[in-house]
């Protein structure tokens, strides 16, 4: 009987063999780091924050997006908060050692990432600090936008913002007008007093000795004062008004223009004496807050000696006309809140051409218009 030689397998057909089973093993063993490394290599992200991802059940909403290093590094850290995943997605990040606690604040506070990406780029880190410390600030990308924004006064936004319905301009406006404090209180002394567009109200004064060094009597013909000056520029703009409202059969007059400090004091006590303080703070300035000891006011009468109101055909012509001539009614209907005044159909103030027609054509007090600009 023949015997049957074994085959012996060569260490080349063993290596065949076996070197394919241990790659496969391999690869089974390795599979997640194979695939993460490659997913680090098409998203930008590290293999670690990649294998974090995963971990957090993330990676699928992750890669749908740009690289986020806002993400990359706060994935890994005790900030990370995962109902916010999406929005560290498009957060552009900013290196500073608060920025990770931060973003996360804002987010809870209810900023969405487009007021966050616009606070960052705004703002100082003071004023993000501020943000963080307080309530919500509705509308904040606006806000910021605004050009009568001031960083300086956000504090003073935020507080005055509780409890109100304001629009974004309203809210900045009266803040940078003064009204969140109260009146004759944050004064500023007014320097170039000979300005055509000086301010003066309850939060600018002027000095006690400012007298303008331009007064001239307003003509005979359309005063009804006594000493009824107004500034050169002023007197021939009024005469022109009221030389075009005789073409239209209106009589109007100046009844009391330019007062002085002492002259204002005077009148100013005596009402607080007639009918109490109260009642005077409503339609009396202070002394030194006068707009008639600019030399740039008058209080309009008709023929009669009577201060005009609105029911007369005075007053209509000077509504629909006055800023023809650079003169504004200054404290209207329904801005009592703004001015600080009741008010006052026969005061009105000159401004020149070009602001009287932008505050008439835009329905804003002098007031609103400096806070603007």
């Amino acid at each position: 009987m023949k015997k049957v030689k074994k085959r012996k397998l060569s260490y080349k057909k063993i290596a065949r063999l076996f070197i394919p089973l241990v790659i496969v093993i391999c690869l089974f063993i390795f599979r997640k780091n194979i695939i993460y490394f490659f997913q680090s290599k098409v998203t930008g992200y590290p293999y670690k924050t990649i294998e974090v991802f995963h971990e957090l059940d993330v990676y699928d909403n992750v890669k749908k997006h740009e690289y986020s290093d806002t993400i990359n590094k706060i994935v890994t850290t005790e900030y990370y908060n995962p109902k916010f995943v999406s929005n560290y997605l498009d957060i552009k990040y900013v290196d500073d050692n608060t920025f990770l606690n931060d973003i996360n604040i804002l987010l809870t506070l209810g900023y969405t990432t487009d007021d966050i990406n616009n606070i960052y780029a705004s703002l100082q880190k003071d004023s993000i600090q501020i943000l963080t410390e307080n309530d919500y600030l509705k509308d904040i990308s606006n806000i910021i936008k605004l050009s009568y924004f001031h960083e300086d006064y956000l504090s003073r936004y935020l507080a005055y913002s509780k409890g109100k319905e304001l629009s974004t301009e309203d809210l900045i406006t009266y803040v940078n007008i003064g009204l969140d404090n109260k009146y004759y209180t944050n004064i500023s002394k007014l320097t170039k007093l000979d300005d055509n567009l000086i301010i003066v109200n309850k939060y600018h004064s002027l000095p006690s000795d400012y007298v303008p060094n331009d007064l001239e009597a307003v003509s005979d013909k359309y005063n009804k004062g006594i000493n009824n000056k107004l500034r050169h520029e002023a007197r021939v703009a009024f005469e022109e008004m009221c030389e075009a409202a005789l073409k239209d059969n209106i009589k109007i007059y100046s009844g009391s223009a330019y007062r002085s400090y002492n002259y204002q004091l005077n009148l100013y006590n005596r009402y607080v004496n007639q009918q109490g303080f109260d009642k005077a703070e409503t339609f009396s300035a202070r002394a030194g807050f006068s707009e008639h000891q600019t030399g740039l006011a008058t209080d309009i009468m008709k023929a009669n000696w009577d201060y005009i109101s609105e029911n007369d055909n005075e007053y209509t012509w000077l509504v629909n006309n006055s800023y023809k001539y650079g003169f504004n009614l200054r404290y209207p209907k329904n801005k009592e809140q703004i001015t600080g005044y009741m008010y006052e159909e026969w005061h009105f103030r000159y401004l020149g051409k070009e602001v009287a027609t932008y505050l008439h054509d835009n329905n804003l007090t002098y007031d609103e218009y400096v806070a603007r600009n």
